[in-house]
């Protein structure tokens, strides 16, 4: 057997083990051994148990003395009591609970030998362990699989225990040859582990030998990752870009008319932008630095170099409040330079030009689209190949139960009772599904038979979240409208009632672009396939994209008459275009015109999406990229996720602001600071008040700005308070920002809306009510909106929750406001995994690595391929040769890893 044998092929598997199995994406013998343990317990010899509370947890062994289920009103408590062995009359027993888990007291009988995992606390008298990870031991032919014995404890699923999914790894792996590691190293990295390396980590010797089985698998995953950001890297070297060779006259004009000077830091920095710009290679560059550290004003001279020069520049950024924000300080501050700025947003369109960006109407052949699927990306690039096989099992008669952001799905609608649709009917679903296209979806193909429709579809952004996060039109939503606009327009044509619509099936989730290319040739293919027309006859009920510009003029005039006037009006719209082009995810999807686009600048990278990112920047030739963040990355992160970037870093502070200074305060202590609070605004000043829900959660004990924002009304009449959450209509939106910038509203109740970006120097307090709720750098940021005047500025942090850990971390923020500082221990306390959340960064899963804790191998990695690409850029060396799938692994990857 090798490793690609599929488990379904092992008939000492059963059925239902293989069917949980999948749940966790194991589908091979090799999927199966490379489901590593999270960790392991030495259960050669257990220590006794402990007299008092422990730090961390520990592992314990005891037998079942006594067991109880308790009621108190609604809940339930099952305790188990257990005994060391060896007890005597000093022995202190140890008790387990679980709480309103009734299938617990099914499993465990008095007289059982329980292996137990977790952290003792003292309660009383007693020793507790709630909630503990446990064992059962039996003693039969397996017991030394499971004890006596360094035991793998794997991330586990319903229906599969640690004892049988232990159980199935020992014997395949008593089945296969051999069982080395997946990736090779080279010889700088490799420490003699790699024979057998998949035995070892799984039942190791002892911990010696799973120390150095785990560094050789750690290395190789490390390895991986950073051969591929080499190949990133290469991979953007080799684009073909634009050197921007300007005086970069606009940008010192600029530079000289600002109230302050450039410190250090920002001199530095736009200096190195300046560089790369000049050089045809395409930038790839972050930015980071602190909340108001200035890197807003070097991103503006950046993109004055490269209007200077004769391109476009265009700023992304996370939210419409922001966006307008940047739009209205670049009004101010270019209009004098004479700079055509633009503002592209979801809701509002609106340019400082004579000319409008937007031609109203159907674009015509020849006008410059927004780069999607087929224009200037490959359609694989909209979903990433690394989704495969991770478990995404859908009916084929049914959607799926969730969706994936940019995702492309394949749905069949059928008509009911098999009814037949008209020529005229087939024509109306037609154009159903071609009115929604370029609205709420891209529409890919589709074909209308007589009784069904095929259609390949890419749900499109409708709003943005109070987080800034992208929400998308859902499937279920899509698929309504379209059945009941087209339902509507039949009957009324053919002057009947009832459905005309059938339950639609979901046929597809398109996980890759052979996957793509295939569905797509069977819909357009499928009138002829399927005998409803017949070979050579025309059908017209199929339609593409390239349909939709075809259009062919009334008129017939010479070729060379439409080509003359056709380059007249694009040298007329060139002209008059705008030179920046301002914008949220609206920059994407919407038919923004960009003649030349040379510079992109994504405000607060780690909002989008790589895939929206890439739908910005993956055109020919190439933009310059520099994306900016005010949440400082860790360095370990640095060499990882943003490895193939040049970093770029404003550590130094402007001069004039104002001190902010942070108080922690307890609920009950919230009466000091809404006295000081009056105080302020009664002097002028302004205030944020946060909330981190709109409503209020019955699943959550958190307050909810809507219904505090009658309380705060009260509190602090009679000065002016408004509510702002991301569900206020946008239009109402920029009227309340507008009241506030102006000091009408004296106070503004909020979600995280106005977490990044908002600038008004006479706001001086920032409340945040469960301040635990949010993490340590979006605590940071709310800050960051405060401060950015001549004013002393306050932070009250407020919260409940009297935990060690919640106190640990809003310390952090009472001692420092340095954001980097505040990033290593966020890092610290919350570990990689938290930070990375969705940033899809296109490198592939660590199973095993720990970027936190092996810092030490990812560096040594990073440097064995550096050295090795550097010698050998090729990898034609014969000893080389075997990493080229490292490199292929990467470039079958879909997402483009723009970070």
């Amino acid at each position: 057997m090798d490793l690609n044998t599929s488990l379904e092929e092992l008939s000492w598997i059963p059925r239902p083990r293989i069917l949980a199995l999948r749940r966790l994406a194991l589908e091979t013998a090799g999927d199966l051994l490379r489901h590593y343990p999270r960790r392991h317990e030495d259960r050669r010899e257990f220590r006794g148990f402990p007299s008092e509370e422990t730090i961390g947890p520990v592992c314990l062994c005891g037998e079942v003395a006594k067991t109880r289920l308790m009621r108190f009103g609604g809940r339930k408590i099952f305790e188990a009591v257990l005994e060391e062995s060896g007890a005597h009359a000093l022995s202190q027993p140890l008790t387990c609970r679980w709480f309103n888990l009734h299938y617990i007291q099914k499993m465990i009988a008095t007289g059982q030998q329980l292996v137990v995992f977790g952290r003792v606390k003292r309660k009383g008298p007693r020793l507790l362990i709630d909630h503990p990870e446990f064992e059962v031991i039996e003693d039969d032919e397996e017991i030394l699989i499971h004890f006596r014995r360094i035991t793998p404890i794997y991330p586990s699923t319903e229906g599969l225990s640690q004892r049988v999914l232990r159980a199935l790894i020992f014997r395949l792996l008593e089945e296969v040859a051999v069982a080395p590691a997946d990736v090779p190293l080279p010889a700088s990295l490799s420490n003699g582990e790699d024979e057998n390396a998949l035995r070892k980590i799984h039942f190791p010797r002892n911990n010696e030998q799973l120390r150095k089985v785990r560094d050789h698998l750690v290395l190789g995953e490390f390895f991986r990752m950073q051969m591929q950001i080499a190949a990133a890297r290469a991979e953007n070297s080799a684009r073909v870009g634009c050197r921007h060779q300007s005086r970069g006259l606009l940008a010192e004009q600029f530079i000289a008319a600002l109230p302050f000077a450039f410190t250090g830091a920002q001199q530095r920095v736009f200096n190195e932008v300046k560089r790369d710009l000049q050089v045809a290679t395409p930038m790839n560059r972050l930015l980071q630095g602190d909340v108001g550290s200035g890197k807003t004003v070097v991103a503006i001279a950046a993109m004055l170099l490269a209007v200077e020069s004769g391109s476009q520049a265009a700023l992304m950024a996370p939210t419409q409040i922001l966006a307008e924000q940047h739009y209205a300080v670049l009004c101010n501050w270019l209009d004098p330079l004479g700079i055509r700025i633009a503002l592209r947003t979801g809701t509002r369109q609106e340019d400082n030009a004579a000319l409008p960006l937007f031609a109203c109407g159907r674009e015509i052949p020849g006008s410059a689209r927004v780069s999607r699927v087929g224009d200037g990306v490959t359609p694989s690039r909209t979903f990433s190949q690394t989704d495969e096989g991770r478990g995404e099992r859908y009916s084929h008669r049914r959607l799926p139960h969730f969706e994936k952001p940019w995702a492309i799905y394949a749905v069949t609608i059928g008509t009911k009772k098999r009814r037949c649709l008209s020529p005229k009917a087939r024509t109306i679903a037609l154009d159903s599904l071609r009115y929604f296209h370029n609205k709420r979806y891209e529409l890919f193909a589709a074909c209308v038979m007589p009784d069904h429709v095929h259609f390949l579809i890419q749900p499109w952004p409708k709003e943005n979240a109070d987080a800034g996060n992208v929400i998308f039109w859902s499937l279920k939503e899509l698929l309504h409208s379209i059945k009941s606009y087209s339902a509507h327009a039949i009957n009324k044509t053919e002057r009947e009632r009832g459905g005309v619509w059938e339950k639609e099936r979901f046929d597809r989730y398109i996980r890759s672009q052979p996957d793509l290319i295939e569905k797509f040739e069977y819909i357009l293919r499928n009138p002829w396939d399927s005998g409803v027309a017949k070979p050579g006859e025309d059908y017209p009920w199929v339609w593409a994209q390239d349909d939709e510009y075809r259009v062919k003029s009334p008129f017939p005039r010479d070729a060379e008459t439409n080509t003359r006037d056709a380059c007249a009006s694009r040298k007329e719209g060139e002209e008059n275009a705008p030179q920046i082009i301002v914008g949220t995810h609206a920059l994407l999807y919407e038919g923004v015109n960009f003649t030349h686009l040379g510079l992109a600048v994504v405000d607060e990278q780690h909002k989008f999406g790589v895939a929206q990112r890439a739908k910005l920047t993956s055109r020919e030739p190439a933009p310059d990229v520099l994306v900016m963040t005010a949440t400082p990355i860790p360095r370990t992160l640095t060499m990882t996720i943003y490895g193939d970037l040049e970093i770029s870093t404003i550590d130094e502070m402007p001069r004039g602001r104002g001190e902010i200074i942070t108080h922690l305060l307890t609920g009950d202590q919230l009466g000091e600071a809404i006295t000081f609070l009056r105080e302020q605004l009664s002097v002028g000043r302004q205030a944020y008040i946060i909330y981190p829900l709109i409503d209020e959660s019955e699943k959550l004990e958190a307050k909810a700005a809507a219904k505090e924002f009658e309380v705060w009304q009260e509190r602090l009449r009679p000065f002016r308070c408004e509510l702002l959450h991301g569900r206020v209509a946008s239009p109402d939106k920029q009227s309340i920002m507008q009241r506030f910038r102006a000091g009408e509203t004296k106070a503004l109740i909020s979600t995280t809306v106005i977490e990044v970006g908002v600038d008004i120097p006479n706001a001086t307090i920032m409340l945040i009510e469960n301040a635990e709720r949010f993490g340590l750098s979006q605590l940071h940021q709310l800050r960051g909106r405060v401060g950015r005047g001549v004013h002393t500025s306050h932070c009250w942090l407020v919260s409940s929750d009297k935990s060690t850990e919640t106190i640990t971390k809003l310390s952090v923020l009472e001692k420092t406001t340095n954001g980097f500082e505040i990033a290593e221990a966020d890092w610290e306390l919350r570990g990689p995994g938290d930070l990375l959340g969705t940033a899809q960064s296109g490198l592939p899963e660590l199973k095993l690595g720990d970027l936190r804790r092996d810092a030490g191998l990812m560096r040594k990695a990073r440097q064995a391929a550096l050295e090795l690409l550097e010698n050998d850029p090729g990898l034609d060396c014969p000893e080389n040769q075997r990493f080229r799938d490292l490199i292929v692994e990467r470039q079958g990857q879909t997402f483009s890893h723009v970070s």
